[in-house]
């Protein structure tokens, strides 16, 4: 099988242009068909890459005879009367900032292969040479990747290898004139945190950070197969969110997020934001093993031209979820209290959501094409997060194994099984094999707990063994704002400027019983002007009073008569039961505090 040869050129950063180029042996393959894929393992929706496609072209090598191309569908095409060794040019627009796709400026560039590397039917097992090549337009840029060099300059230029298309479009590339890179070593594996952009990172606290949680990630498995591992991190004003890869993870990193001398000098402890982004990468690092290597069987055998069902997506995303702040208190990152107040705001989130009466686990997963990535202002009601109640489930689930087997099994066990089992091996992991792991490691028999938790609304057992390990759990109103609002109207406000907006309303609350809906401007209450401090408008009138809202939808004044609730949204609190007795205690330490080769 001949070799597949792509060149990819920034040739236009001004006009967000790339061009790709792929020659290739088609002999015996006539008509020859490629294909672009139309989503990305890890993002579960169709983007339809083509979409940004601006040409394509094909030539003889031999003759330079131009080579018909017929579109077929949304992201395939077909070449006619083909030629031994042929040629086809793309250009494809790329200002797509996400983690996801592709983009191209004056000063940076970024790609997944999923967005630009067309893949020629029958030969996606052919091992691949790239050149990367550098902008002619723009001086100073250097280039960072998980390709394997074949022949690079000092910048990072020039020609790569792949063992095959598959593992192609699990390398992204990056390139600009401000890449810096933090080095540190797990295990004895070369790691590094690359910033994309200006920053004014405390890079010591970094590297001493994510070396402790990418230890701790490890230990879950007890080994670790990259040969090297690198976050690539899109500093920017804003944005947050991450991609897993086989050999790294691409994040999108608010510059403030970062962490700062200064800041860690003046109040002696890491901000939010810096922890939040912590979390993150510790996500995605445990994405090297759950779901890159423990692959569900749908994504691995999928070849990307259209969606990829299964209905344990939970047990990828949402132990995965369970997993990243876990990975931050095992490494010191955060203290036992710091993890509990970060359960407490995921449990909060969770039981803010109407959509968890109307949406089982399965069906979350299974929705995660049509629903979860299409959010708009009915997603409250209509959709609960397998990230976020699949975390839920995992720990209710790691907590129930530790307890009934006496601290034998735990979720680490499972976890390890399925390394084991089929990560290692990277064998497609068949539908609902996590839980079937689950039962067969501890010999409990979980098929009822399971089927309860998966196929039904309940909510998540994550509770329910809190205080065997010493751990108080208390809901109660909360008191900011937002929450307020939220308990008293039953609907969530836009911030900003101007007449607040209406941005959702919730199911069973009195805003939806009095017909207002998203997109609502809220004038008056009462006749009286509503002001940016609602809660404090509402706090005079006691539950159940009525009110006349008045309100613009479009360009016309309406009335609405709505009948306040008595309590704001309620809020989780998690602490440490200082009067617990010492098996509790100790069963907290084993779960959060576990050393290494401890299994």
């Amino acid at each position: 099988m001949s070799t597949l040869h792509y060149t990819v050129t920034p040739v236009d950063p001004a006009a967000h242009r790339f061009r790709v180029e792929l020659r290739l042996d088609a002999a015996g393959h006539d008509p020859l068909t490629l294909h672009l894929p139309t989503w990305i393992p890890g993002s579960y929706l169709v983007r339809d890459f083509a979409r940004h496609l601006l040409s394509i072209e094909a030539v003889d090598e031999a003759t330079g005879q131009v080579i018909p191309v017929q579109a077929l569908d949304r992201s395939s095409w077909q070449l006619g009367d083909v030629a031994e060794r042929v040629c086809v040019t793309c250009e494809f627009y790329a200002r797509d900032a996400s983690v996801r796709a592709a983009f191209l400026g004056d000063m940076r560039g970024f790609f997944n292969f999923t967005s630009l590397a067309l893949r020629p039917a029958g030969h996606d097992k052919a091992e691949v040479r790239v050149d990367l090549v550098a902008p002619q337009s723009v001086a100073g840029w250097s280039l960072v990747t998980t390709l394997a060099a074949v022949d690079v300059d000092e910048r990072g230029f020039g020609e790569y290898r792949a063992d095959d298309y598959w593992d192609l479009i699990d390398q992204p590339v990056a390139m600009g004139e401000a890449i810096e890179t933090v080095p540190y070593r797990v295990r004895g594996i070369e790691h590094a945190f690359v910033l994309l952009g200006a920053h004014d990172a405390d890079t010591r606290q970094l590297a001493i950070d994510l070396a402790a949680i990418c230890n701790a990630q490890a230990d879950v498995f007890d080994e670790l197969p990259a040969t090297r591992y690198l976050f690539l991190a899109q500093v920017a004003d804003s944005g947050f969110g991450g991609l897993e890869h086989r050999e790294s993870s691409v994040l999108q990193v608010p510059r403030n997020a970062l962490p700062s001398a200064a800041r860690v000098a003046s109040t002696g402890k890491r901000d939010a934001s810096y922890e939040d982004l912590l979390g993150l990468a510790s996500h995605e690092y445990f994405h090297l093993w759950n779901v890159k290597r423990i692959r569900p069987a749908a994504v691995a055998e999928s070849d990307l031209t259209g969606e990829a069902y299964f209905r344990d997506l939970w047990a990828y995303e949402g132990v995965t979820s369970y997993y990243d702040d876990l990975g931050l208190v095992r490494a010191g990152v955060i203290n036992e209290q710091g993890y509990l107040d970060r359960l407490a705001k995921l449990a909060t989130r969770i039981e803010r959501t109407p959509g968890r009466h109307l949406q089982s686990l399965a069906q979350s997963s299974f929705d995660a094409w049509l629903k979860f990535y299409k959010p708009d202002e009915n997603t409250p009601n209509a959709v609960v997060s397998y990230y976020g109640k699949g975390a839920q489930l995992a720990l209710g689930l790691d907590l129930k194994l530790r307890l009934e087997t006496e601290g034998r099994v735990s979720l680490d066990t499972v976890m390890q099984a399925a390394w084991q089992r089929y990560g290692r091996t990277e064998t497609p992991v068949p539908e609902n094999a996590l839980a079937e792991l689950a039962a067969e490691v501890s010999g409990l028999d979980l098929a009822e707990f399971f089927d309860f938790h998966l196929e039904t609304t309940a909510d998540a057992p994550w509770a329910d063994y809190l205080g065997d390990f010493g751990i108080r759990a208390l809901a109660e109103p909360a008191s900011d704002d937002a929450s307020i609002v939220r308990g008293r109207m039953g609907l969530i406000l836009s911030d900003g400027a101007g007449p607040p907006r209406v941005t959702h309303v919730l199911d069973d609350g009195p805003a939806q019983a009095a017909g207002i809906t998203a997109g609502d401007r809220m004038i008056a209450f009462d006749g009286i002007e509503v002001g940016r401090e609602l809660a404090r408008q509402l706090a005079r009138y006691p539950a159940g009073a009525s009110l006349r809202v008045h309100l613009f939808r479009g360009d016309q004044l309406l009335v609405r008569e709505m009948r306040l609730a008595g309590d704001a949204a309620p809020e989780w609190h998690l602490s440490i039961d200082t009067t617990a007795d010492e098996a509790a205690h100790a069963r907290r330490a084993a779960w959060l505090h576990r050393e290494r080769g401890d299994h």
